[in-house]
């Protein structure tokens, strides 16, 4: 599923942070996976709603590692790229495998020739494509290359958008979790997802708790000041590729967005999109457009100011 890797063109533009936000957490789960932190857990789980930027974390921590020499491979679930079969659970073991079997002959050797000798094995469930296109051929490596590779980061986005039932999600916890346990396989895994009931109960488990470390996200409005950060690179950007003036956009309207965002990066990325799209009135009317929700959402029971937006 290389759509779904995140050096993939695909994701381009990447949902990546914008430099100088997110930092808390971006250096929290790098020195996690370094091995630098105090937490020693082989598995880390963000969890937190829709729109608060886990995806631009994951892919900045994705970028931030593979710099380390330390990450082993990626995976972005996303129901919306459905076309691309990017929520198929079945493709994300051997997408794993692929990456890795890319950088590290010696395992991509061994992977080989398990394939070669039972091309069914990519079709096989999900935990009988763990253990043979992970577990077992990682047993046959020697010392050296075991060594290498031992404690990379395997990183894998939207775990609550693959798949069609909360059946799945639970596999894929439970058959990397126990491999974690048992050390059957050298990484360290980091999970991104909202709190679904099911993923919770998983990750809470008495066998599963004491082998994960999580980090919840939550929507707040301390992070007014990262979000005006972002909207005025944004629309700087905007300006620069309009030939519009200094004076296209004030302090005051800089502030009205933000409040309309309440504390959520997808409204505020939203907006960036809408106001900057060719195809519509232009940058100028979008703007004014985006500006005039504030007073048409005043006293009404909408679920968010921006979710007029939500289909751009």
């Amino acid at each position: 599923m290389p759509d779904a890797f995140h050096d993939s063109s695909a994701l381009h533009p990447p949902p990546s942070c914008h430099p100088g936000t997110r930092h808390d957490f971006i250096d929290t789960i790098t020195s996690w996976g370094l091995g630098t932190s105090q937490h020693t857990e082989p598995i880390l789980w963000m969890y937190g709603p829709a729109g608060v930027g886990k995806s631009a974390i994951a892919q900045t921590c994705s970028e931030g590692l593979a710099e380390r020499d330390k990450l082993g491979a990626t995976l972005f679930f996303s129901r919306s790229v459905s076309s691309n079969k990017r929520d198929d659970p079945h493709r994300l073991f051997p997408s794993l495998a692929y990456q890795i079997a890319t950088k590290y002959d010696a395992y991509g050797d061994i992977l080989d020739h398990r394939i070669h000798k039972d091309p069914t094995l990519v079709a096989k469930s999900i935990k009988e494509q763990f253990q043979e296109l992970l577990v077992k051929p990682f047993s046959q490596l020697g010392a050296d290359t075991a060594g290498v590779v031992e404690g990379l980061v395997v990183i894998i986005d939207g775990l609550d958008e693959c798949g069609k039932g909360p059946g799945m999600h639970c596999d894929i916890i439970e058959v990397i979790a126990a491999s974690a346990r048992s050390q059957t396989t050298p990484f360290r895994w980091v999970f991104f997802s909202r709190p679904e009931t099911h993923i919770v109960g998983s990750f809470t488990a008495d066998d599963i708790h004491p082998s994960t470390y999580q980090l919840e996200i939550r929507v707040s409005r301390d992070i007014d000041n990262e979000i005006t950060l972002y909207l005025m690179d944004g629309l700087r950007k905007i300006q620069q590729r309009n030939g519009l003036p200094d004076s296209w956009v004030s302090e005051r309207n800089i502030g009205v967005l933000v409040n309309l965002s309440g504390g959520l990066y997808i409204y505020a990325a939203t907006v960036i999109r809408f106001v900057g799209s060719h195809e519509l009135l232009g940058p100028v009317d979008q703007l004014r457009a985006v500006l005039a929700l504030a007073n048409d959402n005043k006293g009404t029971d909408s679920i968010h100011p921006l979710s007029e937006l939500d289909l751009f």
